[in-house]
């Protein structure tokens, strides 16, 4: 069954990037998962964003409409992306949180896979009613029976650690979608696989008249020429010039195979 992967960035527009001028880690979540459905595309799965900006002293109901549209899509797995707020430099990592207490085994090899891709230590698998308490997002997991996780990468309650953030957004982004493709068993897209036979040869027809515009203007760029010749009755250099003209041109299809 061809993978469906919905990504659900923060929207914690509350939580700043300490140190960082107007720096969110709403802000952050959505530039790194810009670059995780980029690079999941290269991949041989379907990948969809879905995205609601927090508003007011808590962004909980957008999260809900977030949710329902990314379960509306019918996905085989749902990741959220997320940073840490614990302001401990000691415990900055990697912090996988799973909706099943039987799914922490599977939580910490993909929290090792992202660690080991983004470069920042593991730290700690945990599951919802236990160390995950009872987050929204991992109870509709659970709710809808779908296989999914939520990841803290890093920090930003102090300045170093969201400086490293926020400076690795492209890092983070990349290196959690092949930690991810790995875990899941995905290949890299095969684009000439992706191609029939029609397409191929209108992609050979295409090429084929790319060189030909090619070897029209060589035989343009000499009848401006000739034309110039011949209007100052200069017959002479008028015949030099066509025959030049077709000795470029020869050479000129010998050179792109035509």
């Amino acid at each position: 069954m061809r993978e469906r992967i919905a990504i659900v960035p923060s929207n914690q527009h509350q939580n700043t990037l300490t140190g960082i001028p107007g720096g969110t880690e709403e802000k952050f979540a959505l530039a790194a998962c810009a670059w995780l459905v980029r690079r999941l595309g290269e991949y041989d799965c379907d990948v969809a964003s879905f995205h609601v900006p927090g508003r007011g002293a808590e962004s909980t109901d957008e999260l809900a409409v977030m949710i329902d549209q990314a379960l509306a899509w019918k996905p085989t797995y749902v990741f959220s992306l997320h940073s840490d707020a614990v302001g401990d430099q000691a415990t900055t990592g990697i912090l996988m949180l799973m909706a099943r207490p039987e799914d922490a085994e599977k939580g910490q090899h993909l929290g090792r896979l992202i660690a080991e891709r983004v470069g920042l230590p593991y730290k700690a698998t945990w599951v919802y009613g236990v160390g995950a308490r009872k987050i929204m997002y991992l109870r509709a997991l659970r709710d809808h029976s779908l296989q999914g996780s939520l990841v803290e990468v890093g920090e930003h309650a102090t300045a170093a650690e969201a400086a490293w953030n926020w400076a690795h957004v492209k890092e983070v982004g990349v290196g959690v979608a092949d930690a991810l493709a790995e875990y899941l068993g995905l290949t890299l897209r095969d684009e000439e696989d992706d191609m029939t036979d029609e397409d191929r040869k209108l992609l050979g027809e295409i090429n084929r008249l790319l060189k030909l515009g090619r070897v029209s203007d060589v035989a343009r760029s000499y009848d401006m020429e000739i034309i110039k010749a011949l209007a100052r009755g200069d017959e002479d250099t008028a015949a030099k010039l066509e025959l030049e003209k077709d000795a470029a041109v020869e050479t000129e299809r010998k050179a792109l195979g035509l």
